[in-house]
């Protein structure tokens, strides 16, 4: 599994690397918000800052960038790289993930080393991610497929990557020049699960819908400058949890 992942990071650098070389833009992104929800998870339970910053081609079409996510009191940090192509309304992106939070490792594990990818007890995993959005058509609809292709995704027993999945359908309700309401749904399965592992994935214990989201954004602008507002609430029905969230983007460059 070690040799596969090098080889999709060498690939992935051969693919970007023209590209880098003769970049057009740069991109810096910044924003805050009250907890960091992600695929029906809650990943940090507090207040949390983000950025990004990426180089692409003139059109930002292929692009490279780095993520970071840290939560205020440091309970909540990762560390991100990706690289994504977008053309039309069709999209694609690989994210190699690492989440160096306090306490998901014990004090000196190998997780915690950054370039450790051995399968058995890597921090890291790999997703790739392929979308389309219709909104050139006319339809404020949005889909999306992701599958973790390696890493930390070998179920309770760590004998074989299960290649976890996460779909998601994405509609806008309504948008005019100051708001814009947004509904989506999400689910999780294994691809590759195996008898010892039951139904659990990456995301929760069974398969099935995790993700009900409703959000309304408030489209401030102080100035030149876009400050949208979102204010966001999810529902896991598999973990029978529910979440709020306050996000505000401050940056994007």
């Amino acid at each position: 599994m070690e040799k596969t992942i090098i080889k999709v990071l060498c690939l992935l650098a051969v693919i970007t690397l023209p590209t880098t070389l003769k970049a057009q833009k740069l991109h810096y992104v910044a924003g805050m918000e009250t907890s960091h929800l992600w695929r029906g998870g809650e990943v940090s339970k507090g207040l949390t800052f983000n950025n990004e910053f990426a180089i692409s081609d003139n059109g930002n079409h292929l692009r490279f960038g780095l993520w970071g996510g840290m939560q205020i009191n440091g309970n909540y940090k990762e560390f991100d790289w990706y690289t994504s192509y977008n053309l039309g309304g069709f999209s694609a992106a690989v994210w190699d993930i690492y989440n160096f939070s306090d306490g998901i490792w014990a004090e000196g594990a190998k997780q915690y080393r950054y370039f450790n990818y051995n399968c058995h007890n890597t921090g890291h995993f790999l997703d790739a991610a392929l979308g389309y959005n219709f909104a050139k058509q006319g339809i404020p609809l949005s889909l999306t497929w992701t599958t973790l292709l390696a890493g930390r995704d070998r179920g309770t027993a760590d004998k074989q990557n299960i290649y976890s999945s996460w779909v998601q359908a994405a509609y806008t309700l309504y948008e005019d020049d100051q708001f814009k309401v947004d509904a989506s749904v999400g689910g999780a399965f294994a691809l590759h699960n195996y008898k010892e592992n039951t139904n659990d994935n990456f995301y929760g214990k069974s398969n099935g819908i995790n993700d009900i989201r409703l959000s309304c954004t408030y489209k401030l602008k102080i100035a030149k400058h876009d400050l949208p507002i979102t204010s966001q609430a999810m529902w896991n029905p598999e973990a029978n949890k529910g979440y709020f969230r306050v996000a505000v983007n401050l940056l994007d460059l």
